[in-house]
């Protein structure tokens, strides 16, 4: 498989840009009607005693009536921009198995590490046994190679998930 084709993000929707929009200006329609519906709240109790009424308490509540349609319009663009973005996120779900067989693959690979710095052991061991000086260092790091720089990178891949 080839992974730098098959591993790609998808694009992000402009729908869900356009969503995310959407529920912006819903939540600013609702806080700005919230906002008003509160000043008349304050202006109405604000008014002082034995002065004429500049808003009556019917006032106040038609205001507080208003803001159900801004609350379902918010919800229903909350719900819409969600729809979008499970959508991208079950498009993105489908990465899953691409994943998978990358993460296979590199534990194929480092099987066939392992067994390739495991021949350098074995021919270390061996210059060690017929009390040998080999012209390279190479064979004798084999060994830490295997401990730590595979077994690391195996304990990584396989904690990732």
């Amino acid at each position: 498989m080839d992974f730098a084709a098959a591993l790609r993000i998808p694009p992000k929707p402009a729908a869900i840009a356009e969503a995310e929009g959407a529920w912006r200006e819903a939540v600013a329609e609702l806080q700005a009607a919230q906002a008003r519906h509160r000043e008349m709240h304050r202006s109405y109790f604000g008014q002082v005693p034995g002065q004429p009424p500049s808003i009556t308490g019917a006032d106040v509540d038609k205001a507080g009536q208003e803001i159900a349609p801004y609350q379902q319009k918010e919800r229903d663009a909350m719900k819409a921009l969600e729809g979008q973005r499970a959508a991208f996120e079950a498009e993105l779900a489908s990465l899953k198995p691409k994943i998978d067989a990358y993460r296979n693959a590199i534990g194929t690979k480092l099987d066939e590490l392992e067994d390739l710095i495991g021949v350098g052991v074995l021919f270390y061991a061996a210059s060690v046994q017929a009390n040998v000086k080999l012209p390279s260092k190479l064979p004798g790091r084999c060994q830490g190679m295997l401990q730590h720089g595979i077994a690391m990178t195996r304990k990584i891949l396989n904690g990732t998930e």
